[in-house]
């Protein structure tokens, strides 16, 4: 069953890409793509909540159609008057409506006053003459976002300047490479005197004195978005596509005018075409077949209108590729708000697969983390083989390797082969949407129904469910199964040879975002007997420390000496109102610490008994306990807490544990099940040294 969250995103909203130049003759609209857009406005999206009850699943529509849908969006022939060619306003009322029918705008004509009228000259109701003017911003916009509404389209793009050395990028020096070239060539670098004056001479199209004439380009992205989904969805695409494919054209330019090449050819092609009076899809189809800027271009928008990876190819010498995409989230963290997408039968997890050395960027793939394909491995294998690239035999071998129950490192052991480059070839697939990063499953873990799965899609998931596993329960009764109270997993399995089928099940369901992992996190718990014992520890500290600096200074001292060495310095009223006011002091620091000590000794002494949070001592009544959020930030008081439970534990592998979980795991963020991974421990063992902290840890379950 294939599955992903590209399926649950709605059309981002692109309904055209324009590519405009300026020259020195001016600005040029040179193509957009496709030929006749729609300029019909695109889908709100839903958000989470009851908008997601409104209507059912597109997917559930061939199902459920019958002729009243037909019969609903007939027309009425009787009445249905197609629109005069020649009658411009009729064209363009046609096109508003939303009805983009193949023959409307496609051929030339001569309006009332006898003007050549060419199809291709206008976007939506906007010559291209004046739209080649404003979409050519000035070189302040140079490596810029540059946006422009006009009701209700969205112009969004990037532009390129030449530099003003005449160059589209920075020359780099060559002289220093060509030298350290020459020293290891032994002297041989004169026989490249005559290449070397070539590569760096004047007059070259690299060296940015004749570029055609061409100082700007522009790959503009025509957007139709509702009102409140505007800022998100235009940085996406943005950020995502619109700048990477902008400064991919200007590296291909830089390298050999590609793209002023590939303009040029087409405004060719289409004042050819003007004059014989060809048709507006006759034109298209022979400018996709010639020019491979116009096909990227189609390749791009077809890709991001369908939420698809778009693999572009520019023909520029050297050759370049690069892929584009809008990311597509592989899980979520928690339900979306009120105000946010909505995208019912995506993974819910809090399980994060990339990790980053010491909070550096770039992050890569958590090497505890197991690889769980998205679609069955025949078919992932058969496209990446019709792929045929240097990568496809590793990225075959990654596949079969990799499974859903054993992490990449416990493959990289078992299997004797690089762990680096099995997370690279893992992280290919994931990049690809072929796969996601999941914790490894296992029986002894607990799974639940996601709170996010979408019940909607469960009659078409049990045929595929029915098709993949045809001797195990419906998936109805599988899910029902889940629903109850949470236990371990091998629980479910009729027997132990049933194990590796029911994992399977298990894998299935989860790639489909019906069932979730529910996972176990804590926080340190300190118990009112804890508190007050390191309570009465600092107070005896601060006697003791009261008592010792009373101790230490006598009525006379090294003060009172230097005192009467200054009395010549002071007269007999400023040396008694000093000394008055020593006195109190004094006195006042005397009697502090006596009553200090005096309430110190009222306390009772701590007791530490076997089970802290049993203690009902009549002392503890009024002490509340207290929990440790992040064990990484801890205060002098807090590390006390953690140090009292630490001498408390007799085993040193338990205390030595328990020292090391606190910072670790403790925090509420760190799931308990990756312990046992993390550290290399059996997971008997891991849950065994637990059950001692059972007490004074606050356990929590969740995704």
């Amino acid at each position: 069953m294939a599955t992903g969250a590209a399926a649950l995103l709605t059309n981002p909203g692109l309904v055209a890409i324009a590519l405009v130049i300026r020259s020195k003759d001016g600005p040029h609209f040179v193509f957009h793509y496709p030929a006749r857009p729609s300029n019909k406005p695109t889908q709100r999206e839903a958000r989470y909540g009851t908008e997601l009850d409104t209507e059912p699943p597109a997917e559930d529509d061939d199902y459920d159609s019958d002729d009243s849908d037909l019969e609903e969006n007939a027309l009425d022939l009787s009445t249905w008057k197609k629109p005069d060619l020649n009658d411009k306003g009729s064209v363009k009322a046609h096109q508003k409506n939303g009805h983009e029918d193949s023959t409307i705008g496609d051929d030339h004509y001569d309006d009332g006053d006898g003007k050549h009228i060419v199809p291709w000259e206008q976007l939506f109701e906007f010559p291209t003459a004046d739209l080649e003017s404003i979409l050519t911003p000035s070189r302040a916009f140079h490596k810029k976002k540059f946006e422009l509404s006009l009701d209700p389209l969205q112009f969004v793009t990037y532009p390129m300047h030449i530099r003003e050395d005449g160059l589209w990028k920075k020359k780099k020096s060559k002289r220093s490479k060509r030298s350290k070239k020459e020293e290891d060539d032994n002297g041989n670098g004169e026989g490249k005197t005559e290449d070397s004056k070539t590569a760096s001479g004047n007059g070259t199209p690299e060296d940015g004195e004749e570029h055609g004439g061409m100082t700007m380009f522009n790959v503009v992205f025509i957007l139709n978005i509702p009102k409140e989904e505007e800022d998100e969805r235009i940085q996406e695409i943005y950020e995502n596509i619109i700048k990477k494919f902008n400064k991919a054209l200007n590296h291909a330019q830089a390298s050999n005018d590609y793209v002023w090449k590939e303009s040029e050819m087409i405004l060719t092609m289409k004042d050819k075409a003007k004059e014989e009076r060809r048709p507006l899809s006759w034109l298209w189809g022979e400018i996709l077949i010639k020019s491979t800027l116009a096909g990227a271009i189609r390749d791009v928008y077809n890709s991001v209108t369908n939420n698809k990876i778009a693999t572009v190819h520019l023909a520029s010498k050297p050759p370049l590729d690069l892929s584009l995409q809008i990311p597509v989230p592989a899980y979520l963290t928690s339900y979306p708000g009120s105000d946010e997408r909505a995208m019912l039968g995506l993974i819910i997890t809090s399980a994060d697969p990339m990790v980053s050395d010491d909070g550096e960027e770039p992050a890569h793939l958590n090497k505890h983390f197991a690889l769980l394909l998205l679609d069955d491995e025949d078919k992932i294998i058969a496209e990446i083989q019709s792929d045929n690239t240097e990568l496809s035999a590793p990225l075959i071998e990654c596949i079969r390797l990799c499974k859903p129950t054993a992490s990449f490192l416990q493959v990289a052991q078992t299997q004797s082969v690089e762990l680096g480059g099995l997370l690279m070839l893992a992280q290919h697939l994931v990049y690809w949407r072929r796969a996601i990063a999941i914790p490894p499953l296992h029986a002894r873990e607990m799974y639940i129904v996601s709170p996010n799965c979408d019940s909607r899609r469960l009659p078409r998931a049990s045929i595929a469910w029915k098709k993949a596993f045809p001797l195990a329960p419906s998936l109805p009764s599988y899910l029902a199964a889940l629903s109850a109270a949470p236990r371990a997993y091998k629980t479910f399995s009729p027997s132990k040879n049933h194990r590796p089928t029911y994992l399977d099940m298990l894998a299935w369901a989860i790639r489909g975002g019906w069932v979730t992992q529910l996972r176990t996190f804590a926080w340190i718990l300190v118990w009112p007997e804890i508190l007050y014992e390191v309570q009465y520890q600092l107070k005896a500290e601060a006697v003791k420390k009261a008592k010792n600096k009373t101790s230490s200074e006598p009525g006379s001292g090294p003060n009172n000496e230097s005192d009467e060495s200054n009395s010549d310095k002071k007269n007999d009223t400023e040396k008694a109102a000093e000394k008055a006011r020593l006195e109190r002091l004094a006195k006042k620091a005397e009697e502090d610490a006596i009553d200090f000590a005096k309430d110190f000794a009222q306390m009772p002494t701590p007791v530490a008994t076997a089970n802290p949070s049993t203690n009902n001592a009549s002392h503890l009544d009024k002490i509340a306990p207290y929990i440790i959020k992040d064990p990484h930030k801890v205060s002098h008081e807090e590390s006390l807490y953690i140090a009292a439970y630490a001498k408390r534990f007799t085993d040193p592998k338990i205390k030595e544990c328990w020292l090391k979980f606190c910072a670790k795991y403790f925090n509420g963020k760190e799931a308990l099940e990756m312990i046992c991974l993390q550290e290399g421990m059996k997971r008997k063992e891991t849950w065994s040294i637990l059950m001692h902290f059972q007490e004074i840890i606050l356990v929590c379950k969740h995704w």
